[in-house]
C-alpha cells in the first residue's frame, strides 16, 4: 500500500516509525513536516520530504493519504487533488491504523474503509453525547455504541464515586439476572474493578475461567465468559469503566479494543460534563447546609401543586415548621452547633416524609 503523509510534528514520530516498519506499507513522501525532527527521521528512513503537495499528489499509484496537518483548507485541497482511488484519513484514524499494525502486522484497503466508517460513527456519537441532557442519557448512548462496535450481547457503564470509594452502574444492556439490578459496589483491593482502574489501557479477558481471582458471584450467575473493560480517566482522575461482555469464550479483535479505547476518550469528557451540569442544577435548587430544596424551588413547585389541586379539585396540604428560640440557641452555643441542629431537623423531616412530598428549607430555621 503506497502512502503519502501531510504535516506531522515531533509527537507523530511514533506513527511514522510504525508505518515505516510495516511490510505492507510504503511511504512515498512526507509533505510539509512541521518539525525538524520529522525531517531528520524521514532522512534516516530514506523518505522524501522535498516534494510539493501538487507534485506528489499527481502520482496515480497513491493508495492512502494521511493528513496530519489539522487544517481544513489543506484537507479540502488534498481531496480536490488526490487520485480518485486514494483514501484520505486523519490523525485519529491513523492512530487506530498504527495500533492495528502493531497488533496484526499488516493492513488492507478494506480495513481502511472500515476504520473510516467507524471514525465517522464516533464523530456522530460525539454529537449525540453533546446534545444529551443528563448523565443517564449520556450513559445509554455510550453503552449502546460500545456493544454495537464490539458486537457484544451485553454491556454497562459504571461511574466512580470518589467520596464513597464505590462504583455505580448508570446504564446497562443485555443482562438477564441480578447483575442487571446491581446498582453499586465498593471497591476492594485485589478485585477485578481495582485491577482495571490501575491500568491505563483496556483490560481484555477472553476466558474468565482462566482468572479465578476475578470471578465474583454476579458474573458467575450471569454466565459471563469474556469481557473488555475500558477504564475512563480525565486529567488523571478516575471517571469510570465501560464494560462489554459476552456469554461465550471469545478472542476479541484488535480493532474492537482500539475502537473501544477511542470511544472512552469521548465518554470520559461527556460523563464529567454531564455530572458537572447535574451538580450545577442541584446546587441551584437545594440548600447547601441541609441538602433540602431551597426557597426558590419550593415557591415554583408550590405554584404548580396549587394549580394541579384546583384543576382536579384535590386537597393540598402545607406544613410550616420552625425552631423556637433558635436565635437564642445560636447566640449561646455558636453557629456551628446551630447548623448541626438544622441538619438534624432536616434529616428527621426527610426520614418521616413520603417520596412524593416536597421538603424545603424556607429560610433561617423555617422548613416546609
Amino acid at each position: 500500500m503506497n502512502v503519502v503523509v501531510i504535516g506531522g510534528g515531533k509527537k507523530d514520530i511514533p506513527l511514522f516509525e510504525t508505518l515505516a516498519e510495516a511490510l505492507s506499507i510504503r511511504i512515498l513522501g512526507i509533505i510539509h513536516p512541521n518539525d525538524a525532527a520529522v525531517s531528520d527521521i524521514a532522512g534516516e528512513m530514506d523518505i522524501s520530504t522535498g516534494c510539493t503537495l501538487d507534485n506528489l499528489l499527481r502520482r496515480s499509484d497513491i493508495d492512502l493519504i494521511i493528513d496530519l496537518s489539522g487544517s481544513k483548507d489543506v484537507n479540502k485541497r488534498v481531496r480536490k487533488l488526490k487520485p480518485v482511488r486514494a483514501k484520505v484519513i486523519n490523525r485519529s484514524i491513523t492512530r487506530l491504523l498504527c495500533q492495528l499494525l502493531q497488533d496484526e502486522g499488516r493492513v488492507t484497503y478494506n480495513l481502511i474503509d472500515e476504520l473510516t466508517r467507524e471514525h465517522k460513527s464516533l464523530y456522530e456519537i460525539g454529537l449525540s453525547l453533546s446534545s444529551a441532557r443528563n448523565l443517564s442519557e449520556v450513559a445509554k448512548v455510550i453503552v449502546q455504541h460500545a456493544t454495537e462496535f464490539t458486537n457484544t450481547p451485553a454491556g454497562s457503564l459504571a461511574v466512580y464515586d470518589e467520596e464513597n470509594n464505590e462504583m455505580s452502574i448508570v446504564a446497562s444492556v443485555g443482562f438477564k439476572t441480578a447483575l442487571a439490578r446491581q446498582k453499586s459496589w465498593e471497591l476492594r483491593e485485589g478485585g477485578l474493578t481495582s485491577y482495571i482502574l490501575k491500568q491505563n489501557r483496556p483490560v481484555v479477558i477472553s476466558n474468565i475461567s482462566n482468572h479465578p481471582e476475578f470471578i465474583n458471584k454476579q458474573l458467575a450467575k450471569e454466565g459471563i465468559k469474556s469481557l473488555i473493560a475500558c477504564p475512563l480517566f480525565l486529567d488523571n482522575k478516575v471517571v469510570g469503566i465501560i464494560y462489554v461482555d459476552d456469554y461465550k469464550v471469545r478472542e476479541f479483535k484488535a480493532r474492537d479494543i482500539s475502537v473501544l479505547s477511542l470511544l472512552s476518550t469521548y465518554a470520559a469528557v461527556a460523563i464529567e460534563k454531564a455530572k458537572l451540569l447535574e451538580e450545577t442544577k442541584r446546587l441551584a435548587l437545594t440548600d447547601d447546609l441541609t441538602s433540602l430544596y431551597n426557597y426558590r424551588y419550593f415557591i415554583r413547585q408550590f405554584t404548580v401543586e396549587i394549580s394541579r389541586a384546583v384543576r382536579y379539585s384535590a386537597p393540598l396540604s402545607l406544613i410550616i415548621v420552625d425552631i423556637d428560640h433558635f436565635k437564642v440557641y445560636n447566640d449561646t452555643n455558636g453557629h456551628l452547633k446551630g447548623n448541626t441542629i438544622l441538619k438534624q431537623l432536616a434529616n428527621i423531616l426527610k426520614d418521616e416524609s413520603r417520596a412524593s412530598d416536597i421538603i424545603a428549607r424556607y429560610g433561617g430555621e423555617e422548613f416546609t
